[in-house]
């Protein structure tokens, strides 16, 4: 098994966790991309912020909402979770978080898939709420997870449990580039 392309903490989990490889995805050539640009986020830990368009290496930039759909556009997006996820997935705009009203979401570049489909770079989408960037699995059981989350200042990596407590209901959507 080539190590390199695992996670840390999925190879953890896998050795100690009862974690099989089938549950536990390695990074692939399509996958690695999006890993990288959400760790620039991580590292960068913009503030929070849906009025604010930022890019890790050069800063933050003003929001132009009478123009770009989302306010912010390539190489720049908003500081917010849908902000995240269409930085992450290279979309050329921020797309919003669906909600009624709204004439353009992530619904348009996406599909919905099965909780047993996620691998990385899936998303979890709370309708009109919250979207976070899927990671892996830690356990085989797939109660738990890690994700990147940016609800809140900083950019979050860490386990969440499926439906717990205080957890919105999320749904696993998959970027199509088909779009």
């Amino acid at each position: 098994m080539n190590w390199g392309r695992w996670t840390v903490a999925a190879a953890a989990a896998l050795i100690a966790g009862g974690v099989t490889a089938a549950d536990t995805i390695p990074y692939t050539d399509d996958v690695r991309p999006m890993i990288e640009r959400a760790r620039e986020w991580f590292r960068a830990s913009p503030v929070y912020d849906q009025d604010a368009c930022f890019r890790a290496d050069t800063g933050y930039a003003r929001t132009d909402w009478g123009g770009v759909l989302g306010g912010c556009h390539q190489p720049y997006y908003r500081t917010d979770c849908s902000g995240f996820v269409s930085m992450v997935w290279g979309l050329r705009v921020s797309y919003a978080t669906p909600r009624e009203g709204l004439e353009h979401d992530l619904t348009d570049v996406s599909r919905v898939i099965t909780k047993d489909e996620l691998r990385t770079g899936d998303a979890l989408l709370a309708w009109g709420r919250h979207v976070r960037l899927f990671d892996h699995w830690t356990n085989a059981a797939r109660t738990t997870y890690v994700a990147y989350d940016f609800g809140a200042t900083p950019v979050k990596h860490q386990e969440y449990t499926w439906n717990g407590p205080g957890e919105y209901d999320y749904v696993p959507i998959r970027y199509t580039p088909d779009h």
